[in-house]
C-alpha cells in the first residue's frame, strides 16, 4: 500500500551568512546571479523543515523540498535501519559553487555540480497511479533558465527507490552542463565500495588509471586521502557500497547507455577525514555514490537549445554482502511521466520577478536579476521614473553579453538618454530623449563599480577601470580586492600599498597582502600572514596554497610542503565545476 503525506522535521540548523550584498558579477569564483556565502554560524538554531514522506510496507522516503528536493532519508522498515547518510544537522561548509554546500541523503545537481539550490526550496508535487506513488521536485534554473524535475517513486510491493529524471532547454540557446545524483553514506571502518573488476580513474592528488579493485582499492577505510573514482567505459550496470559493520548497504542500478557516469567520494581515514566531518555533527561522516549521464566531472558539453532528455535509475537497499552481486533489475510497469515541469513558482526570489516581468507586482527589492528575459519589464520601469530599475537593468545587460549598453546606463551622472524595447521586446534603443526623470546612477558607488568592471573585464580598458574602482563601495572587501586585483595587473604597487593599509580586515584582503608581500620582495611577510590568520576549509580553491609555495620558493625552499592549517584541499586539478 503507498502512503503519501506531508510533515516536518526539526534539525539543528547553521545559518550561512552572505559574502557579500554586491551582486558577484564577472568572478570566477562565483556563480552571478546566485548569492555566494563566506562563513557559517557557529551556533545552531532549530528550524522546523518541510519534509514530504513516501512510503509502502518496506521502505520511507522523506524529501526535503526546502533543501534543493533531496531525499534526506531512505529508511528500510524491514530491518528497521536509515540506509543514507541523513545529516542530523544543516550545516553549510565552503564548496562550489555558492560556498554553501551541505551533505547527507541524495541529491539533485543539474546543470552543475553541486547545484546553486542545494540549500534552497524547489519545487515539489505528489501523486499516485494505481499502485505507485510518486514525489516531484525540480525548477527553472536561475542563471541558464534551463529546466530539470527528479520523480521520486515507490510501487506498493518493492523495496526500490525509482528514480526518473528529465532535463530540457527551451531558451533559445545552447548551454554547459553535467548532472550528477550524489548519494552520501555512511563512512565506517566496514564500508566497501562495490562494482565488479574494472578500469577506474583514480582522482586523488593524482589523474590516474587503476585496475579495480585492485589492492584493496573498494575499502572506504584505505583510502588515506579525499579521492574520487570514477569507472571507465563499458562498466557495469551496478555500483553500490556496503557496510560491514552495520549490515546493510545501497546498491545503485541503471542502464550504462543512460547513464554510464559513476563515481565514488570519500574523504577517507587519514589528513583528510574531518573536512568530511565538517558538516556534521557526532563523529560522523560519508561518502558518496554517485551517477549521471556523463562519464565524469571533467566533462561539460553543451546541452542543445529546444532538446530533451529523460534517464531512469534505481536504489535498492541490499542486507548481505551477497544480495550486491546479484541484485535482480526490478520488474515495473510504470505510468508515463506527463506534466513533469515545475517551472519557477516555489522560489520566492524568481516569482517577484516572474510577477514584476508581468506587471502584477514591484520591482524587487533584490536588484540581482534572474537570467529570465526581463529587458521589456526593465525599460518599462524606467519609463515610469523608477530609477532603481536602472542598476538591475545594467547588471541584466552585463550579463547578456552588452556591455556597452549596460556601460551607458552606469556612466551618466546627471541625465540618463530614455530607453525603451522595439516591439519584439529583443532590442535596447536609446533614442536620444531625455527621461521624464534624470538617471543618475553613476552617483552610486555600486554603479561606479559596476562600471569599472564592465571597462576593465569586458571591454578591456584597465586605465578607464581605475578612477570607477576607485569611487566603489571599498568598504566591502569584495570591492578592495577587485580593485587590488586591477592595480597589481597593471602593475601599481604604490597604490596597493595604500589601498590595503586602510582596507576593511576579512580574510581575502588578507590573502591580497599576502600577494603584496611577495611583490615588494618580502616572502617573510607572506608566510606571517598566512601562518597568523585562521583560514576556513575552502574545497578545490587553491589560491593560499599558491601563495605558500611562491613564499617559500623565494625563501630558498625548493619543495615546500603545503601547510594544513592553509585548509585548502591538495586534490589534482581536474572536472569541470567551476563556471566558467
Amino acid at each position: 500500500m503507498i502512503r503519501i503525506h506531508d510533515t516536518t522535521r526539526t534539525i539543528p540548523y547553521y545559518q550561512p551568512e552572505p559574502l557579500t550584498d554586491l551582486p558577484l558579477i564577472y568572478q570566477r569564483e562565483h556563480l552571478f546571479p546566485y548569492t555566494s556565502y563566506g562563513d557559517t554560524a557557529t551556533m545552531s538554531v532549530p528550524r522546523a523543515f518541510r519534509m514530504v514522506v513516501l512510503e509502502n510496507d518496506t521502505l520511507r522516503v522523506e524529501v526535503a523540498p526546502e533543501l534543493g528536493g533531496r531525499v534526506y532519508g531512505l529508511f528500510d522498515k524491514r530491518i528497521g535501519k536509515e540506509i543514507l547518510f541523513s545529516n542530523p544537522v544543516v550545516k553549510p561548509v565552503r564548496i562550489l559553487p555558492i560556498w554553501g554546500f551541505i551533505s547527507g541523503g541524495i541529491e539533485f545537481n543539474f546543470p552543475i555540480a553541486h547545484s546553486p539550490t542545494s540549500i534552497a526550496e524547489v519545487g515539489c508535487r505528489t501523486g499516485q497511479t494505481g499502485d505507485y506513488g510518486f514525489i516531484r521536485v525540480g525548477e527553472r534554473e536561475a542563471r541558464t533558465g534551463m529546466e530539470w524535475v527528479v520523480e521520486l517513486g515507490l510501487m506498493a510491493d518493492q523495496p526500490v527507490l525509482i528514480q526518473r529524471s528529465a532535463f530540457r532547454n527551451r531558451t533559445g540557446a545552447d548551454h554547459p552542463w553535467m548532472s550528477w545524483t550524489i548519494c552520501a553514506v555512511r563512512s565506517t571502518e566496514g564500508t566497501e565500495f562495490v562494482h565488479p573488476p574494472h578500469r577506474v580513474l583514480v582522482h586523488d592528488d593524482r589523474v590516474v588509471e587503476a585496475d579495480w579493485p585492485g589492492d584493496g582499492l573498494q575499502w572506504d577505510r584505505n583510502a588515506q586521502q579525499m579521492t574520487a573514482l570514477f569507472w571507465k567505459p563499458g562498466s557495469a550496470p551496478q555500483f553500490g557500497a556496503f557496510h560491514h559493520d552495520l549490515g546493510f548497504g545501497l546498491m545503485h542500478l541503471a542502464d550504462p547507455a543512460q547513464l554510464p557516469g559513476k563515481k565514488v567520494w570519500t574523504y577517507g581515514y587519514g589528513k583528510h577525514r574531518h573536512w568530511g566531518l565538517g558538516s556534521t555533527e557526532g563523529d560522523l561522516c560519508y561518502c558518496e555514490i554517485e551517477s549521471g549521464p556523463l562519464l565524469d566531472q571533467g566533462e561539460k558539453p553543451l546541452f542543445p537549445q529546444n532538446t530533451e532528455r529523460r534517464v531512469e535509475e534505481y536504489w535498492v537497499p541490499v542486507h548481505s554482502r551477497e544480495a550486491c552481486d546479484k541484485v535482480p533489475w526490478p520488474q515495473l510497469n510504470l505510468p508515463p511521466i506527463s506534466d513533469a515541469w515545475m517551472g519557477w513558482e516555489h522560489s520566492p526570489w524568481q516569482s517577484e520577478w516572474e510577477k514584476f516581468r508581468a506587471d502584477e507586482g514591484p520591482l524587487p527589492s533584490s536588484l540581482v536579476p534572474t537570467g529570465i528575459n526581463l529587458e521589456s519589464a526593465l525599460c518599462r520601469e524606467l519609463q515610469r521614473g523608477n530609477t532603481n530599475a536602472a542598476e538591475a537593468l545594467a547588471l541584466w545587460l552585463t550579463f547578456h553579453g552588452r556591455p556597452e549598453e549596460a556601460l551607458a546606463l552606469a556612466d551618466n551622472p546627471t541625465r540618463c538618454l530614455s530607453r525603451r524595447c522595439d516591439q519584439t521586446g529583443q532590442k535596447f534603443i536609446a533614442e536620444g530623449e531625455l527621461a521624464p526623470q534624470p538617471v543618475a546612477l553613476a552617483d552610486s558607488p555600486t554603479a561606479h563599480r559596476l562600471a569599472g568592471l564592465i571597462l576593465w573585464k569586458a571591454l578591456h580598458q584597465p586605465m578607464d577601470a581605475i578612477p570607477r574602482l576607485e569611487a566603489g563601495p571599498l568598504h566591502d572587501p569584495i570591492a578592495v580586492v577587485e580593485l587590488d586585483e586591477l592595480y597589481a595587473e597593471l602593475g601599481f604597487t604604490a597604490k596597493r600599498v595604500a589601498l590595503l593599509a586602510r582596507a576593511p580586515h576579512h580574510r581575502l584582503v588578507v590573502e591580497r597582502k599576502a600577494a603584496l608581500a611577495l611583490t615588494t620582495g618580502d616572502p617573510a611577510e607572506t608566510i606571517r600572514l598566512l601562518t597568523d590568520t585562521a583560514w576556513p576549509r575552502e574545497h578545490q580553491r587553491y589560491v593560499r596554497t599558491e601563495l605558500w609555495k611562491k613564499a617559500m620558493s623565494a625563501s630558498g625552499q625548493t619543495d615546500p610542503e603545503v601547510p594544513a592549517f592553509l585548509n585548502e584541499d591538495n586534490l589534482a586539478r581536474f572536472g569541470a565545476y567551476w563556471s566558467d
